[in-house]
């Protein structure tokens, strides 16, 4: 599909698709100028937006894509690699605390709606036998 079919799918505009592109985050086919996506590269988004909504960075992102894209699970890791790795790993670790603790906010937002909309019940409930309104 080209881009403007690419774009409404996946609802990014199609600045946004070429920004992806820029970046090595996206690498589309190019046939005769034109841009070329397939499910591949809707999956990519879709991944993109995931980790955006955990909070990653398109940094943050990027490095993460790089880094998979060039796994040699044989190959004997260099001092820099080590160290790329440890970078990533540290990141990782960032956020999945960060996951931990909006899951921890999430349940206790969930608990005081719950409240609320008990004490609603409740006061409709009362209501309910004493108007007859229902």
């Amino acid at each position: 599909m080209k881009i403007g079919e690419f774009a409404i799918c996946t609802g990014l505009s199609k600045d946004t698709i070429r920004y992806y592109e820029k970046m090595n985050l996206l690498q589309p086919e190019i046939k005769n100028k034109h841009r070329y996506y397939n499910k591949k590269d809707i999956d990519t988004v879709e991944t993109i937006l995931k980790l955006k909504q955990t909070g990653f960075s398109l940094q943050e992102i990027k490095m993460l894509f790089d880094w998979s894209g060039n796994i040699d699970q044989n190959k004997k890791l260099t001092k820099e690699d080590i160290q790329n790795l440890l970078e990533i790993k540290v990141i990782f670790q960032e956020k999945y605390e960060q996951m931990l603790q909006r899951e921890h906010q999430l349940k206790q937002i969930k608990q005081v709606l719950l409240n609320i909309d008990n004490k609603i019940k409740h006061l409709l409930e009362k209501n309910k036998e004493e108007n007859c309104w229902f």
